[in-house]
């Protein structure tokens, strides 16, 4: 899998544990839309504001997955910026090495 490919795919899991989070505390809590999404995003982003509203115990359990969910896409995403950046740097770099070895050998030209 391409570079480009996982760092899209990266964003894409974030906005979706983001959707999924408001989706389901729009059902489950019965809050509005933004609320929902507020509180994921709170909780996503492990800022610790507390609860919107206060939660009944299959929105705490609902919740957990969302933590689950948000440090693991947290955690892919982190890795392939990572990823990203070494690449770069190395390739670059490499790049520049290789270039200088070529030029080195150059005779008579």
């Amino acid at each position: 899998m391409t570079l480009r490919r996982r760092l899209r795919l990266a964003l894409i899991l974030i906005v979706l544990v983001l959707m999924t989070g408001a989706v389901g505390f729009h059902v489950l809590e019965g809050w509005p839309w933004f609320d929902g999404f507020y509180m994921t995003l709170i909780t996503m982003t492990t800022v610790g504001y507390g609860e919107t509203h206060p939660l009944t115990h299959a929105g705490r359990v609902f919740n957990t997955f969302i933590i689950l969910a948000a440090v693991i896409s947290g955690g892919v995403l982190v890795a392939t910026f990572t990823q990203a950046m070494l690449e770069f740097e190395l390739g670059r770099y490499l790049g520049r090495r290789r270039m200088e070895r070529e030029i080195a050998k150059l005779r008579d030209h």
